[in-house]
């Protein structure tokens, strides 16, 4: 008698602490990025401007993590922090066309490996294809061939054959978001990962049909710190992103590329709330961890900068929400320091999936419910191998020091007192402490990388 109490207990104790086989008992994962997203083209951010009611009712239920970063602000880099919870320079992936190295740890792998179901929609810029990279199922995505939002070229998941690409039917956030609403009203006998990542607000800005004129140009703000150019010497205004307007920069043209701009926002917003309603439709969202964050950001004006190539807070500072089903926020504004490292182990931690030692990045679910504190202090880099611009950061809750390796500039800023960046402090004398012992760990930093 005692024998089988004791093997009954032995049975209860090792069902609550290992993952449940029960699909229905782990939480499914919806990831919906967004690209080249300004962190202030949101309505939850505090910009009046831009209507993004989906967005600001995922906010209110969960968490809008409002100092969240990208370790590097470039297309290929940027993603594949997210898919590996690693820095660029210890996942290797420092520019575009840099692949991710085989045998390391990624997002699907991780998931699929535990009995999840791992879905991909969307825009795909690393290397190889989706289903060489750990996605078990998928539909449409771009992964090579025409970018234009209205006639991109839409590749079937799992074909290798050229012949198979097709031009979309749609504008392409329409599109995508027409494949997971299709995903997630399937039935699923088992939990799955959605990687939805969609390609705007990536240029050219043209509002989508029916968003036409959505936004009056002569209504939408600047920037607080738009320039017409760059104060500081080394920037390429032959940078693609930098020559999708005239340089230096006008208001009146920036402000027609932000009035689109805000209307692509608008539209994708729109879309992701038919992915939420799916979620209610199919009786999902009560078991569905959803997550929005943007892969990097976009200057728009401010600096004098278009694109995303910097390591001011416009190109570093990204939009991230997590809703968690069944986790309690502590507060629906989170101003903690956290980066899109993060996403890999926060997805690992809430599906019971153990997180590689390799993972540079945190679990924001302690942050989420408050139990844990937050960094100090994070790192980031863009690496042009053209070397044409170089430039390295380390943001602390208070400061942030920037170093242009090209020329020699370095930029110190109080960003609560300047937010926008716009007073150097990094020649004042009253300053030469705070400037010499961010530079030695900055330094410290990049000599524990592969970046010397």
């Amino acid at each position: 008698m005692m024998r089988s109490i004791c093997r009954l207990f032995t049975i209860l104790v090792l069902c609550t602490l290992l993952p449940q086989a029960d699909g229905n008992e782990r939480p499914n994962v919806v990831l919906i990025l967004s690209d080249d997203h300004n962190y202030n083209a949101l309505g939850c951010s505090g910009n009046e401007a831009i209507r993004t009611p989906n967005l600001d009712r995922l906010a209110s239920e969960g968490v809008y993590f409002d100092r969240c970063f990208t370790p590097n602000p470039i297309c290929s880099p940027a993603r594949a922090c997210i898919y590996t919870g690693q820095d660029s320079w210890n996942s290797s992936v420092i520019f575009n066309g840099k692949p991710i190295p085989e045998g390391m740890p990624t997002l699907p792998h991780l998931l699929a490996d535990a009995g999840y179901e791992t879905c991909f929609v969307g825009k795909w810029h690393n290397d190889g294809k989706p289903w060489t990279r750990g996605y078990t199922t998928g539909k449409r995505c771009w992964a090579g061939g025409k970018f234009d939002h209205f006639e991109l070229a839409l590749t079937p998941f799992g074909s290798d054959d050229p012949e198979d690409r097709k031009t979309a039917e749609a504008y392409s956030t329409t599109v995508f978001t027409d494949d997971g609403v299709e995903y997630l009203l399937e039935d699923h006998d088992k939990p799955f990962l959605l990687v939805l990542p969609y390609t705007v607000g990536h240029d050219v800005f043209k509002a989508p049909p029916g968003y036409e004129g959505k936004y009056d140009p002569a209504k939408v703000p600047l920037p607080a710190n738009f320039m017409p150019e760059p104060p500081f010497r080394q920037f390429t205004p032959t940078i693609r992103d930098e020559t999708v307007l005239t340089f230096p920069r006008t208001e009146a043209e920036l402000r027609e590329a932000t009035a689109e701009y805000y209307a692509m926002f608008e539209h994708l917003d729109a879309n992701v709330g038919r992915l939420l309603n799916a979620l209610e439709k199919n009786q999902l969202a009560d078991n569905t961890l959803v997550i929005f964050c943007s892969a990097k950001g976009m200057s728009m004006g401010s600096h004098g900068i278009i694109g995303k190539q910097t390591m001011y807070e416009e190109g570093i500072r990204t939009s991230l929400i997590v809703r968690h089903p069944n986790l309690k926020a502590a507060t629906h504004r989170n101003s903690n320091l956290v980066t899109t490292t993060d996403l890999l182990p926060t997805i690992c931690e809430a599906a019971g999936v153990e997180i590689p030692d390799v993972v540079d990045g945190k679990s924001l679910l302690g942050l989420y419910d408050g139990s844990r504190e937050g960094r100090e202090k994070i790192f980031c880099s863009y690496h042009d191998p053209r070397r044409s611009t170089i430039t390295r950061a380390i943001r602390t809750v208070s400061h942030k020091l920037i170093q242009h390796l090209v020329t020699g500039e370095r930029q110190l800023f109080d960003l609560e007192k300047d937010p926008y960046e716009l007073d150097n402090l990094v020649d004042k004398p009253e300053f030469e402490p705070l400037a010499t012992r961010l530079q030695l760990e900055l330094l410290d930093w990049r000599m524990g990388t592969l970046d010397k």
